[in-house]
């Protein structure tokens, strides 16, 4: 009895959360990529993705200075990659499989993160979400919609603030 009236509360929450109300804009970006950092799983637009490489084609840093992951070479210039453990802090994880590399001026900037997969059109039903408190990037909160299924909830990154939060994991030279 305590365990239904536990998961009918959940469900009222979720419902009163996130209101269960599809948002538009949000269904525009009809394809996600699926990924894990550190246990919890997240959702990111497919068209935020500027690419996708495999760790073995990255330049991983083996010093045990800066925040920055991996490398990923292109031109004369280095995108830079960050792991993050579940509470979105730098961490030194070294079971990461690939990086997202996402438009970033004047490079782009990586997550790398384990089990990415491209969720086919229409499998995802993504509603509107806002955090509680301040946003932690000038770009605003890390994420703007939720995707609900069955007793899990997985976050979807705002590509903007993402990008703004990760640009600001290094510090800039003076």
């Amino acid at each position: 009895m305590h365990c239904r009236k536990s998961a009918q509360h959940k469900a009222s929450l979720l419902t009163l959360i996130f209101h269960f109300v599809p948002d538009p804009q949000l269904r525009e970006s009809s394809q996600y990529l699926h990924f894990n950092l550190g246990g919890v799983h997240y959702l990111l637009s497919s068209s935020a993705s500027e690419a996708i490489e495999l760790r073995d084609n990255l330049t991983v840093n083996t010093a045990a200075v800066g925040n920055v992951g991996a490398w990923r070479s292109n031109d004369d210039t280095r995108w830079p990659a960050y792991c993050l453990d579940r509470d979105l802090r730098v961490s030194r994880e070294d079971a990461w499989e690939r990086a997202i590399f996402l438009d970033a001026r004047p490079n782009p900037v990586g997550l790398l993160a384990n089990q990415v997969q491209m969720l086919p059109s229409g499998e995802t039903e993504v509603v509107p979400f806002t955090p509680l408190g301040p946003p932690p990037t000038p770009a605003g909160h890390l994420f703007t919609g939720a995707w609900v299924r069955g007793p899990q909830v997985v976050l979807v990154f705002d590509p903007a603030a993402l990008t703004a939060y990760l640009q600001g994991l290094e510090p800039q030279p003076a």
